[in-house]
């Protein structure tokens, strides 16, 4: 699962998109947030809903093996979503500990979907590294697979997973209204 992500490195995202933004450190479900359709970057707010729902569902995460398998999903668009850390928060017998995830202090592109109302996160199951914090995450793209995400043609392997490094952060970050560089310290 993916609770909350960042993108902070504006010069990253500047050199690779050429755009500008502002740097967030704690973004959170509801927020607009930055995506690639595959024809143009956008920003979408987090918080997916099926186009035939009356009520908003406010999904902001969807498993890659039900994509093509639950109704909420059918006729959704795929997407990227550009980032460049995430929080997971670890289950204790005392507290749940929120972790960062990162990659090389670079861009991730994570997997997502669309329709007209929002988009959501598609997660896979942890990879062997961090599955002791959480059994999800999100499904991480590189180099091809980014375009043939959107395109949607069959994934290529890759290791990008294999390279995730994580830290304890604070509970500084369970608040989104707090925004800035301290939600990614390591405690």
């Amino acid at each position: 699962m993916c609770g909350r992500f960042t993108l902070k490195n504006q010069k990253a995202v500047k050199k690779l998109y050429d755009i500008d933004i502002i740097p967030s450190y704690n973004i959170a479900p509801s927020q607009k947030i930055l995506m690639f359709s595959g024809i143009k970057l956008d920003y979408i707010p987090w918080s997916f809903s099926p186009n035939w729902s009356k009520i908003p569902m406010n999904l902001s995460n969807a498993r890659a093996e039900s994509i093509n398998i639950k109704p909420s999903f059918k006729n959704c668009k795929k997407c990227v979503i550009i980032a460049d850390g995430w929080y997971e928060w670890k289950r204790t017998s005392i507290a749940k500990i929120p972790f960062y995830h990162y990659v090389n202090n670079s861009l991730i592109h994570m997997a997502g979907i669309y329709n007209d109302k929002g988009c959501a996160i598609v997660t896979t199951n942890a990879c062997t590294n961090i599955i002791n914090i959480h059994h999800r995450q999100p499904l991480l793209l590189d180099g091809l697979n980014i375009l043939n995400w959107v395109e949607e043609k069959q994934l290529i392997t890759s290791n990008v997973s294999e390279k995730i490094q994580f830290y304890p952060v604070s509970k500084y970050v369970n608040y989104p209204s707090n925004n800035d560089a301290k939600c990614i310290e390591r405690i």
